[in-house]
């Protein structure tokens, strides 16, 4: 609708492809995930850097973060310039999955959903104001 804010969270294949498909100004916003692992902290690397080359914003969630160690890792090796996100490696995140059910249901006060409600309010308030209709 015109004139609306739109959001659109898009959980893409992993990898780079994505942004390198999209065009210039394809995003307001991007939010990279990375858990503690060599493969998913290269690839997010790769991201922010095609988003950093075509001057788009970018995040980095360090998801499944199970201690300082790992997002220490996370934060020297994928984005000492970006701003971090942790969502911790939660039991009750992961008994929701095994269930079929969202967490926000069945596990509100757990700490990975208090932390990626914290992670969408934040990006809301990053995103460029847009005309309200």
């Amino acid at each position: 609708m015109e004139g609306e804010s739109t959001i659109v969270v898009g959980d893409l294949e992993a990898g780079v492809g994505t942004l390198l498909r999209m065009g210039d100004n394809g995003a307001d916003l991007a939010i990279v995930v990375s858990q503690p692992t060599a493969k998913s902290m290269e690839v997010a690397r790769r991201g922010l850097q095609i988003a950093a080359a075509r001057s788009v914003p970018a995040v980095l969630v360090a998801n499944r973060v199970t201690g300082p160690e790992d997002l220490q890792l996370i934060h020297d090796t994928v984005a000492p310039q970006v701003p971090v996100f942790v969502v911790p490696d939660d039991p009750a995140v992961a008994r929701a999955d095994e269930e079929g059910s969202a967490p926000t249901d069945t596990a509100a006060g757990s700490p990975g959903v208090l932390a990626v409600e914290a992670l969408a309010r934040s990006v809301a308030e990053r995103l460029p104001d847009r005309p309200q209709g």
